[in-house]
């Protein structure tokens, strides 16, 4: 297995469930941001037995989904034209 340099625990964790998908493919995609809302929304995993099929704790897999939610977040815009707390 090849080990990516400067990847972080939970990167490597994603990067390794990817993989193992593409062995055995559920049609629902190829990124792990896909294969994680698929397990949860359509295959209806709840996060115990998620955890236990990925061979993860389950505090594990709260960062994952952390992870995850934080990459939909959009970036933040100031705004500087505050007046009486209303933005302009």
């Amino acid at each position: 297995m090849i080990e990516h340099l400067g990847e972080t625990h939970i990167a490597r964790l994603r990067r390794l469930i990817e993989a193992q998908y593409v062995q055995r493919p559920t049609g629902c995609g190829n990124s792990f941001d896909e294969i994680l809302c698929w397990e949860i929304h359509e295959n209806g995993m709840t996060f115990i037995w998620l955890a236990e099929k990925w061979s993860i704790s389950l505090p594990t897999l709260g960062e994952i989904i952390r992870d995850h939610c934080c990459k939909l977040e959009d970036d933040p815009v100031v705004c500087h034209n505050k007046k009486d707390d209303k933005a302009t």
